[in-house]
């Protein structure tokens, strides 16, 4: 060693070279990082650069540690991690970054280094959860809240706080996952922190949305945006934009939802940021197979999954090739639906990831009932129903039931058949319950926050003319202090508080006149909302695609029309209309023309019932008509007029190839001997199967 160096100097400048070989070697081809106009193709493209550079530069502090790691000491180890921790973060490589950042912190345990530890923590917490390990990010939050509450750390507080409430949300924990985003952000208020605050707030959203709180959710989102704007900076815009879009996608709002979509991804490109972008890529690839725009879904899908399996991201990976099996299927692309959904299978139960394997399963077994292979599909489908109750993914559930519904029917289990129809018009009414309660609570959000600032604008005029008539007031008292005085300087006092009086009076008569027009606004706009209330009120009850009433208000229609026969000693028909081959139908020309099939139908079956009849939405293409006051002997000409017209109406509608007809299952309350509005629907579900069964496009009245 030369004598002229001491030994500390010596690792300093060990530390520096080492630092400096480390960047060398990491960015020696930075020039593929470079793209001033980000578009998915490079999107991808940068992502693989990136952890190309960041597996080489963890091979090589590796190697650095290890060589020459009793040179620099703890504390040079620990200052060799954390840049690389710094460099591998900024690559978007979670797993080597995170693997740094452990080190720091195992370093500063030793050196009783506090605030190295607090930051090693902190961001080893958010990289956690950026990888889906949430026992490992759990254990550190929790590290991090008990060091931050001993040594009084506010903000460390706040951070442990939010990477608890995450956790709890994706383990389920809603509850607890508000409690801590509460107390997240009460602390982060009280430190003056705006950008935490705007992240806290988007992180609530998102627990008061998966509670059912809809409009609070959809406020949280709003004011997390509105704070990030202010802060000027463009970072996590497209997460805010995202959210809302999501919010905006469940209460089917696809104008708002695309527009929010379209703004995720111009905030990401805007950043160079591929992860952000392949999220916004994935979430909007979903709502556009969910709006049938299945050649968009598929392009966003494929660049969606491009990117994240650059970084490494399974779960999304998986995620992204059950949306692009889903837009292969409805293309017509069997076969490569079927080869992308058995690895997004496979994926599924190695990560043990329910949402994955039950909609890979799900559609696996559409592609099996397509090809005619039933006992395949029922295979497939049953584990699947299994997986998405489990997972409460209620729309796939649906979807499930109704391909079980067609297997058993196919099959001639009428029974069960019966069980999978009335389990799906179940879930279908539960989802059209929470759509219209989000939408209402959507509504009511807008309207109370538009009668707030009408009513903080009215109290605004009335202080206002409050404290004029105060200013009058005290006027009036000086006048009185005047009189006193010399006859000619009361004569002056009294002209001059007449022409400010005068004045006043006239500012006051303005004021009212504002007052009085804001008053009239006021009630406008709720009158406005009276209207929007009973249009939504109609909407509630009405099936929106066919103008029939939906099953919650048919239901009830029909319960008290039974209890009124029943009480009365009269009789009661009703009639269960199924659309023949209605899946087939849906298959082989699509979900709109499958609407206007049921549309024009069922406008048909409302032009021709008679006075105090009524006609519901029962479920899928199921409806019921409700025949008051008349028994079986009745009803039945007016079931064969019915079935008549709607064989003849709907042959304007020449693009089927097959006839396009109604079967109808009658039963009335006496020849039934139904006791309950659930033994007279039975009875004519099993009409209506029979009719089935006989060969449709017949009505067949029960018979026990």
């Amino acid at each position: 060693m030369p004598t002229g160096l001491s030994f500390p100097l010596l690792r300093r400048r060990a530390l520096t070279v080492m630092a400096t070989a480390l960047l060398v070697c990491g960015f020696g081809s930075t020039g593929r990082l470079y793209a001033d106009d980000l578009s998915p193709a490079m999107a991808g493209q940068l992502a693989a650069s990136a952890q190309a550079i960041a597996v080489r530069l963890g091979s090589v502090w590796h190697s650095t540690d290890q060589l020459a790691g009793p040179l620099l000491g703890p504390l040079g180890r620990m200052h060799l991690a954390r840049q690389v921790g710094l460099l591998e973060q900024s690559l978007g490589a979670s797993r080597q970054a995170g693997e740094a950042w452990k080190a720091v912190a195992a370093h500063a345990r030793r050196l009783n280094d506090t605030p190295h530890l607090i930051e090693a923590l902190d961001r080893s917490v958010a990289l956690a959860l950026a990888r889906g390990d949430y026992d490992d990010a759990s254990a550190l939050a929790s590290e991090l809240l008990e060091r931050a509450r001993r040594l009084g750390l506010m903000r460390a507080h706040a951070a442990a706080e939010g990477y608890l409430g995450v956790v709890a949300r994706r383990r389920g924990n809603l509850e607890q996952a508000r409690q801590h985003q509460e107390t997240a952000l009460a602390l982060r208020r009280s430190q003056g922190d705006r950008a935490g605050e705007a992240q806290v707030l988007m992180n609530l959203g998102t627990v008061h949305r998966d509670l059912g709180d809809f409009a609070r959710a959809l406020e949280l989102q709003i004011a997390a945006l509105e704070l990030r704007r202010t802060l000027g900076s463009r970072e996590k815009l497209d997460l805010s934009y995202r959210n809302i879009a999501l919010l905006y996608r469940e209460i089917e709002d696809t104008e708002q939802a695309k527009a929010n979509f379209e703004a995720a991804l111009a905030s990401s490109e805007a950043n160079l940021d591929p992860q952000s972008m392949a999220g916004a890529l994935g979430s909007y690839a979903s709502f556009s197979n969910d709006i049938g725009d299945a050649a968009a879904a598929l392009t966003m899908a494929e660049q969606a999954r491009a990117i994240d399996a650059s970084i490494g991201n399974r779960p999304y990976v998986g995620l992204e090739n059950v949306e692009i099996g889903r837009a292969l299927i409805r293309l017509g692309r069997d076969e490569e639906a079927r080869a992308v959904l058995e690895q997004a299978l496979a994926t599924g139960r190695e990560l043990k990831h329910r949402e994955i394997t039950g909609g890979a399963l799900l559609y696996l077994g559409r592609i099996a009932l397509r090809a005619g292979d039933e006992p395949l599909a029922t295979r497939h489908l049953d584990e699947a129903i299994q997986l998405l109750a489990e997972a409460g993914l209620k729309s796939p559930l649906s979807e499930a039931f109704a391909a079980r519904e067609e297997i058993a029917l196919a099959s001639g289990q009428l029974a069960a058949a019966v069980d999978f129809a009335h389990r799906r018009a179940a879930l279908r009414e539960e989802l059209l319950g929470t759509r219209a309660g989000r939408q209402l609570a959507a509504l009511k959000s807008r309207y109370e926050r538009a009668d707030a600032e009408q009513r903080i604008r009215l109290l605004s005029l009335t202080n206002e003319l409050q404290s004029l008539r105060l200013n009058q007031q005290a006027l009036l008292r000086n006048f009185g202090v005047g009189a006193a005085a010399v006859l000619g300087v009361l004569l002056l006092l009294l002209l001059r508080r007449y022409r400010a009086s005068h004045r006043l009076n006239r500012e006051l008569q303005s004021k009212n006149a504002e007052i009085s027009a804001h008053e009239a606004r006021l009630e406008a706009a709720n009158a406005k909302l009276s209207t929007y209330a009973a249009e939504l009120y109609q909407a509630a009850i009405t099936d929106p695609l066919t103008g029939a009433y939906n099953r919650g208000h048919l239901l009830r229609q029909m319960e008290e029309n039974l209890r009124h026969a029943q009480s009365a000693g009269q009789d009661l028909s009703v009639l269960l209309i199924d659309f023949d081959h209605f899946k087939a139908i849906n298959d082989e020309h699509g979900h709109q023309f499958g609407d206007r099939v049921l549309a024009g139908g069922i406008q048909i079956v409302r032009q021709w019932l008679e006075p105090g009849d009524l006609v519901g939405r029962y479920g899928g293409e199921e409806f019921v008509v409700l025949m008051p006051g008349r028994d079986a002997a009745a009803a039945a000409p007016i079931a064969e007029r019915l079935r008549d017209k709607v064989a003849q109406g709907l042959t304007a509608l020449a693009q089927s190839r097959r006839a396009l007809t109604i079967s109808i299952g009658l039963a009335s309350l006496r020849a039934s001997g139904a006791a309950t509005l659930e033994d007279l629907l039975g009875a004519a579900d099993v009409a209506v199967y029979r009719a089935k069964a006989q060969g449709r496009n017949r009505v067949v009245p029960y018979a026990a």
